[in-house]
């Protein structure tokens, strides 16, 4: 009975131990991680872009130039809540023109989330208008569908962006 006790006790101080060292692992790094995703926010807005962005704007509206407004969206796919930047030419006569959609977060699983990664046909597809659910990855896809069309709306109603 007494080493059974002695052996929660061990247990116990173990998991404390090993508890603490993750919650101070995970203070520590907290800033980094945290720097590391705005770097990596940015090198994609710079992408859609084109141009240069030293500062990069919190909020929905990353970028206002007389040719093309960056906003950023938000939806939730299949394995939860995503976001996404989307580059849309300058409003003048018609509906905007996407000109490019990239997610800068997601939480899909690796294989079926590929879709959304830089580069991909599917994101690509958004600029030519046409663009379908992917057989698969249905959630996901709708959801970002759904997101950028939302997005485009705001834009157009709440007129985020007027030069």
């Amino acid at each position: 009975m007494r080493s059974a006790l002695r052996s929660v006790a061990v247990l116990v101080g173990l998991a404390v131990v090993g508890g603490a060292a993750v919650a101070w692992f995970a203070d520590f790094t907290q800033a980094r991680v945290l720097e590391n995703r705005r770097m990596a926010e940015t090198r994609l807005l710079r992408e859609l872009a084109g141009v240069a962005l030293d500062d990069v704007p919190v909020g929905d509206l990353a970028l206002c130039q007389r040719d093309l407004v960056i906003l950023r969206g938000e939806g939730d796919g299949y394995g939860g809540a995503f976001r996404l930047a989307l580059a849309v030419g300058a409003i003048r006569q018609g509906p905007p023109q996407v000109q490019g959609v990239r997610v800068i977060e997601h939480q899909e699983t690796p294989g079926f989330g590929d879709i959304l990664d830089a580069g991909s046909a599917w994101l690509d597809s958004f600029r030519h208008g046409k663009v379908d659910a992917v057989t698969g990855a249905t959630v996901t896809s709708q959801a970002v569908i759904a997101t950028v069309d939302r997005t485009l709306r705001r834009l157009e109603r709440e007129g985020l962006c007027r030069l």
